[in-house]
Parts: C-alpha cells; sequence; structure tokens
C-alpha cells in the first residue's frame, strides 16, 4: 500500500471535514490503481443518491451531466460483500447505458460501504490500463473499510451539529416569544428556521382556526406566494397528522387528497406542534423531487424543534390573550368608575346649578348658566369617553373575543374544546347588536369556567349557532354530571338571568344519563336580533 493511501487511511480516522478527506482519498485511489475515474456514492433507503464525490471527471462535463447515479443498472449489481470487478463494463448483461455528455469508461470495480452491518453506499473505481488486480482488489476493500468509518463519523458529527442548530433556533424563538407574545416576526423565524435547518425548499406553518379549520398562514420558498392562506383539506393526510400528534415523511406529499399547490413537491415531512396533548400548529416541509428524502432522523430532530416551538407559542398566546384581557378589563373599569363617580357627579352638579339660578339676581344667575354651560360640556366630553372606552371590547370581531376564551379556558382545563361555529348566521343573529355580543361571550366564559372548576372533564365540545332567529350557544362534557349544579348557584343563575332576559332559556341537565360520569349538557338559547 503506497504512502498515499496510508496517509489517506490515517487522514480518515482524524478530519471532520468529510469533503476534504475524501478528495483525499479519492486521489490516493487513483494513484494507487492507476484507474482514470474514481467515485464515492452514498445513498439513502431507497437507493437514491444523497451525496456523490468523485475525482477525473472534468467539472464542466459534470455540470452537463447534473446528476449522481443511482444503484441501477450495472451499478445495482455490487454486492454487499467483496468487489464487482469488469473488464468492460459495458459488455454486463445488466449496463443501461451512460448519461448524456458522460465520459466513455471501460474497466470498473465497485465495492460497497458498509457501517454496523448495513450498506450506505459505494465505491467505484472506472477505466484503469488493462485490467483491474487483485492487489487492486485488496487495497480497495481495505480502503472501503476505512472509509465507512470516516463517513459515519462524518455524519454522525454532522448530525450533532444539526441537533445543536435546531436546538439553539428553539431557544432562540422561545426567548423571542416570551419577550414579546405579540411578534408575527417569530412566526416567520419558526418557518425559515425549520426549512434551512431542515434542508427543504418550500415550508409552510399551518395554524387553526375557531371554526376548526387549519390555514398556512406563514410560508417560506420559492411558492411561498401559491400556499399562503391555503385551508387544508378535511380528510387529508395533514389533518390527520394533527389529530394523531404523529410525524410524517414520504417521498412525495402522502395521501390521496393533496392540494394542487403541492402535488409537483417532492420529499414531504410534516411535523405537528403539540402542546399539553393539543393540537396548536402544523410544520410542513417539502424538498423539491429528485432531492433526498428525508430520514427518521430528520424527523426525530424536527419533532423536537416543533415541540419547543408549540410550547413557547401556547404561553405566548396565553400571556398575549391575559394582557388583552386584563387591559379590556381596566378599560370597561374605567368606563365604569367614570359613569358611576365622575358622570353622575357632574349630572348632580348641574342640576344644582339650575336650581341656584332660580333663586339669586340676574347678574348671579347668568354667571352661574355660563357655569352650568361648563359644566353641561364637561358631562358630553365624558360621555364620549366612556363611550369610545366601552367601544373598545364592543369593536372587536366576536370570533377574536370568543377565541379568547378559548385560550383561557383552555389553561383552566388543560385541554382544548372542540369547537363548531357557523359564523355567518352567529354574526346575523347578533346584527350589530353589542349588549348581545357581550351576552355571548359571557356565556361562553361561564359554561367553560364551570367545565375547568367543577366537571373533572376531559374533553369538551361547544357549539355555537344562530339559524332561525335564535342564538344558541351549547357546550357537553364527558365529567361527573350536573349534580350539585344547584349548589353553585352564581354561575347557573347568571346564565339563567341573561336568557330571561332576552325571552330565552337555559337547560342544564346529563348528556348521558345512566353513565357512571353521565357528563354535563348546558344550553343557553335566546331570541337573536336577525
Amino acid at each position: 500500500m503506497s504512502d498515499a493511501m496510508t496517509d489517506a487511511i490515517v487522514s480518515l480516522n482524524q478530519e471532520l471535514d468529510l469533503a476534504h478527506t475524501l478528495d483525499m482519498f479519492l486521489t490516493a485511489l487513483i494513484d494507487q490503481t492507476g484507474a482514470k475515474y474514481a467515485a464515492i456514492n452514498v445513498l439513502d433507503e431507497e437507493g437514491i443518491s444523497v451525496e456523490f464525490h468523485y475525482k477525473g471527471i472534468p467539472s464542466g462535463v459534470w455540470e452537463h451531466i447534473q446528476r449522481a447515479p443511482n444503484a441501477v443498472g450495472v451499478l445495482g449489481q455490487i454486492p454487499d460483500e467483496g468487489t464487482l470487478v469488469l473488464a468492460d463494463l459495458t459488455q454486463h448483461p445488466a449496463f443501461q447505458g451512460m448519461p448524456k455528455h458522460h465520459p466513455p469508461m471501460g474497466s470498473f470495480l465497485g465495492t460497497s460501504l458498509k457501517v454496523r452491518g448495513s450498506v450506505f453506499g459505494y465505491l467505484y473505481l472506472a477505466s484503469k490500463p488493462g485490467e483491474f488486480t487483485a492487489e487492486d482488489e485488496a487495497s480497495v476493500e481495505a480502503l472501503a473499510a476505512a472509509a465507512s468509518v470516516a463517513i459515519d463519523n462524518a455524519q454522525l458529527y454532522e448530525k450533532a451539529l444539526a441537533r445543536e442548530r435546531w436546538l439553539t433556533a428553539s431557544q432562540d424563538i422561545t426567548t423571542a416569544l416570551l419577550a414579546d407574545p405579540g411578534d408575527e416576526e417569530v412566526f416567520e423565524t419558526i418557518v425559515e428556521s425549520a426549512k434551512d435547518l431542515a434542508g427543504a425548499v418550500n415550508a409552510a406553518l399551518v395554524l387553526p382556526g375557531v371554526d376548526g379549520s387549519w390555514t398556512m398562514e406563514i410560508t417560506s420558498g420559492p411558492r411561498a406566494g401559491e400556499l399562503l392562506g391555503l385551508e387544508l383539506p378535511a380528510e387529508g393526510r395533514a389533518i390527520e397528522v394533527i389529530r394523531s400528534g404523529r410525524g410524517v415523511t414520504s417521498t412525495e406529499p402522502p395521501g390521496s387528497i393533496v392540494l394542487d399547490a403541492v402535488q409537483s413537491f417532492g420529499p414531504t415531512m410534516y411535523a405537528p406542534l403539540s402542546a399539553e396533548h393539543r393540537p396548536v400548529g402544523l410544520l410542513m416541509l417539502w424538498r423539491d423531487r429528485g432531492m433526498a428524502s428525508f430520514t427518521a432522523e430528520d424527523l426525530e430532530i424536527a419533532q423536537r424543534f416543533a415541540t419547543q416551538a408549540a410550547m413557547a407559542l401556547s404561553v405566548a398566546e396565553l400571556s398575549h390573550v391575559k394582557s388583552k384581557t386584563t387591559l379590556l378589563e381596566e378599560r370597561q373599569r374605567l368606563a365604569d368608575d367614570l359613569h358611576d363617580f365622575v358622570s353622575q357627579e357632574l349630572f348632580a352638579t348641574a342640576m344644582q346649578l339650575e336650581s341656584v339660578s332660580h333663586d339669586v339676581e340676574p347678574r348671579i344667575a347668568t354667571r352661574l348658566m355660563r357655569t352650568l354651560d361648563h359644566v353641561k360640556r364637561a358631562q358630553h366630553e365624558v360621555r364620549g369617553v366612556m363611550s369610545s372606552l366601552a367601544g373598545q371590547r364592543t369593536s372587536e370581531p366576536i370570533s377574536e373575543r370568543i377565541r379568547r376564551e378559548i385560550v383561557m379556558a383552555t389553561d383552566s382545563m388543560g385541554f382544548a374544546p372542540r369547537v363548531k361555529v357557523d359564523w355567518a348566521e352567529v354574526s346575523h343573529a347578533i346584527a350589530g347588536e353589542p349588549s348581545l355580543s357581550d351576552d355571548v361571550v359571557a356565556v361562553v366564559r361561564e359554561m367553560l369556567s364551570n367545565v375547568a372548576r367543577h366537571a373533572e372533564a376531559t374533553s369538551v365540545y361547544m357549539e355555537i349557532s344562530g339559524a332561525e332567529g335564535r342564538l344558541v350557544v351549547s357546550v357537553v362534557d364527558d365529567g361527573i354530571g350536573p349534580v350539585g349544579a344547584t349548589n353553585r348557584h352564581s354561575g347557573t343563575s347568571n346564565l339563567a338571568n341573561r336568557a330571561l332576559r332576552r325571552n330565552g332559556t337555559f337547560t342544564l341537565a346529563p348528556s348521558r344519563p345512566g353513565a357512571s360520569r353521565p357528563g354535563t349538557y348546558a344550553e343557553w338559547n335566546v331570541e337573536g336580533q336577525g
């Protein structure tokens, strides 16, 4: 064995810069055997090339070829043990021709690269003047074993670096979201980081809507514009992943129901974002066709990243909702204080001024009336401020207000309720009536709060409808039932009173009578505005 070969073996076991080391190794092989061409081809589980290192082919020629060979034809005949030695590659029965622009090749020697008993790639030598000798075979087998160990070490090192990069990215995202829960740029960072770290071309972050839909809210890559805003098919594979909480990889977008925009994509990875056993999003990553498939290792690392991102999103969303709720409640308190103290005091002062003005001489009465005008203007301004503060709450879409209540309830219950809402019906039933909107939000809050405090439930289904002129909020849980509900006087009486004020009803009953855990069915049913 030549000194160059010995140096290559030593280098293979010292270096973690795989590309540089393999270049040295291939050069040494050509020098040792006299072959014109040498290459190492690393394949995935399906025999598709994922790394190709070559020596001897001019770079200009390789640019015309553009693709590495897969384990087909003669290359598919290389044994797991030993070598395949041919005097003329083109005369083998499995020969299927060469790609366009590929240089001609004659003699050939191929051997497997194995680690821990499994083949992960191949070593090729070609076009040695004459034929390859037994000595060449022995040298190549020895170097192939050394190269296998070196490639395995380098790949393990790369995996460790990849894990570190994913971990660093997830920590940065968590820190950013906790520092500013409303920072939407962090969502873009999640998608960009996942795309780059996974070696994907296109990526999307899917987030839930209140009505049970799942939409691509943040997208990245050349096809980002086509993906943005797409709603996942209700029976598609992506929804299955969200429901199961188990990520998947595939050589192409999986399932029989596939969105048109992704049908041409190649290797696919779906990593669900789950927090406290509830789905909060889905990370969708795609490579182009012809690129290497995502591995189980890729999915494992991406799933850890997704889990960290989900936890950060949940904490950030809860923090944002609590801050928003606190702000709105403070505005409502200020409006109430203005009404209870300032407005009423101004009203009383105005009445006293008007009364006194009748009992004094005209000159003083004139001055009192001017002062009364100032008081009335102050009353008008106070009413404007009160209206503005109240409007901060009532001008919000009902969907946003209810979504906030669901987030708060999810934190209290430890799981997310399933929700069905026909927003068109509900909006028509409310028909711009702020007080009815306030009642619906309060009812949702009280019903879910009762479940969290008393039901000991593991699942909740809530439906809000506005059909046939009735506005109906119903909640069904699988808890211990409504036994003792009359003792919870405040919550149930509030719900009943809100219903009675609107010529409606409030019902509380077992959802599964006779069962060991009968559950509870609660329904608030009132007249709508539509």
